[in-house]
């Protein structure tokens, strides 16, 4: 009893350490809304081969796009401004902070790949999560997100590039099309979110 006392004292929500605790504790709590993205099932393998969820970021604010792991352009860079927009948020915002990728390419982004992928972006695996699905939980993912993909004779893909920030619940609030323009609207939507 006293271990627990001293882990709510010291770890308890709202602590400096986490002063984001309340708002993941009360997002835990409720029923998923009908517009979340949550909502979908859509079974999900991460970059370590554990099955997971699109919910994996439930609770904090998320950034949720599709890449693969292959490309050699467009998903660099949409990384590279994902984690241009991490630059800009205090310590605190950036650990609340979730990112989910899911792959276009199931059929070549292996967990192996996966996590490959990350080490190579450089990404933080305790908060950035990179996944794959089957292809009709793809298109159905590609669909709601409105991020449009075609496979090129090469092997290549060619398809939109889409930030979409939800909040807590998995609710869209915020979505930037595109590569090379400003992060600011995301991170303003960010920071007004509870």
């Amino acid at each position: 009893m006293m271990m627990l006392l001293l882990w709510l004292v010291g770890c308890g929500p709202g602590t400096p350490e986490d002063p984001y605790a309340d708002q993941v504790a009360a997002a835990l709590a409720e029923p998923l809304p009908a517009d979340s993205l949550y909502t979908l099932e859509l079974p999900l393998v991460d970059q370590h081969g554990r099955p997971s969820g699109l919910g994996v970021g439930r609770g904090h604010p998320t950034l949720v796009s599709m890449f693969y792991a292959s490309c050699p352009t467009a998903c660099p860079m949409l990384v590279g401004e994902v984690q241009a927009l991490e630059d800009r948020l205090t310590a605190a915002e950036r650990a609340d902070l979730r990112v989910v990728l899911v792959s276009l390419d199931p059929d070549r982004d292996t967990p192996a790949v996966l996590a490959e992928a990350a080490e190579r972006y450089g990404v933080d695996g305790a908060r950035w999560s990179l996944h794959r699905t089957e292809d009709e939980h793809v298109r159905t993912l590609s669909a709601v997100l409105d991020i449009q993909y075609r496979d090129l004779p090469d092997g290549e893909m060619n398809h939109s590039t889409i930030l979409t920030l939800v909040d807590r619940q998995g609710r869209k609030v915020a979505r930037r099309d595109g590569l090379g323009g400003t992060v600011d609207p995301l991170v303003d939507a960010l920071r007004g979110l509870p």
